[in-house]
C-alpha cells in the first residue's frame, strides 16, 4: 500500500496512483448512477480511459492532491484538495486573506454513506490543511439538493454563506451550489 499522507482511526488517505487498481476502482465509482447523481452528474460516467485522462494525466503539474481515501484498509473513497487563488478567489467571492483552500469529496461505496465515514475524512482533511499547509480558510461547494452532504460539512464546522447560482453543469442543467466556508479561527 502507498503511504498515506495522513491517517488516523482506520482512515487512511493517500495519494491516487497511475495503478490498475486505483483507476478501476475510480471507474466503477464514477459509473455508479448513485454515485454520480452528486458528484459529475449521471450523464459523465467515467470508464478508466476517462480517469487516466481526466485524473492522472490532466493533473500533471496541477497544485490539486487528488486522494483515494480507505477505511480500515478498503478503498472507499475520493477526495481533492488545492489553493484557492486569483479568479476562482473571485468565483467563490472571497475577499483576499487568509490562505484558501478548496475541498471535493465522495464516498464511492453506498454501503459506507450514513456511517459518519466523511464526517471523520473531512475533519482529519481539515486539519491537514490548517496545521499541515497553513489554510485559514476552507470551501466547499455542495450541490444544494445533497443534504447528507451538507450536514456532514456542517458537523465539522463549515457556515452556508450564500448560494451560488447555476454553478455547475450536470445531466443537461445548471445546478446551484452551497458556498460553505470553514474558518478554524471563527
Amino acid at each position: 500500500m502507498t503511504p498515506g499522507i495522513i491517517a488516523r482511526d482506520g482512515l487512511v488517505v493517500r495519494r491516487l496512483q497511475d495503478t490498475p487498481e486505483d483507476v478501476a476502482v475510480m471507474a466503477k465509482w464514477l459509473s455508479d448512477p448513485r454515485v454520480l447523481e452528486f458528484y459529475e452528474g449521471r450523464d459523465n460516467p467515467h470508464d478508466e480511459q476517462k480517469i487516466r485522462e481526466e485524473f492522472i494525466e490532466g493533473n500533471a503539474g496541477s497544485e490539486e492532491t487528488l486522494c483515494i481515501f480507505e477505511w480500515e484498509g478498503r478503498p472507499v473513497g475520493y477526495v481533492q484538495f488545492y489553493p484557492v487563488v486569483g479568479e476562482d478567489l473571485g468565483n467563490y467571492e472571497c475577499e483576499p486573506g487568509p490562505l484558501t483552500y478548496g475541498v471535493d469529496l465522495f464516498i464511492g461505496e453506498p454501503e459506507f454513506w450514513g456511517r459518519s465515514i466523511g464526517t471523520a475524512l473531512l475533519r482529519l482533511v481539515l486539519e491537514h490543511l490548517v496545521h499541515g499547509c497553513g489554510a485559514g480558510r476552507v470551501v466547499i461547494d455542495p450541490v444544494v439538493t445533497n443534504a447528507r452532504a451538507i450536514r456532514s460539512y456542517e458537523k465539522c464546522g463549515f457556515r452556508k454563506v450564500k448560494v451560488l447560482p447555476r454553478h455547475e453543469f450536470a445531466e443537461g442543467r445548471w445546478t446551484d451550489n452551497w458556498l460553505m466556508i470553514y474558518e478554524p479561527n471563527q
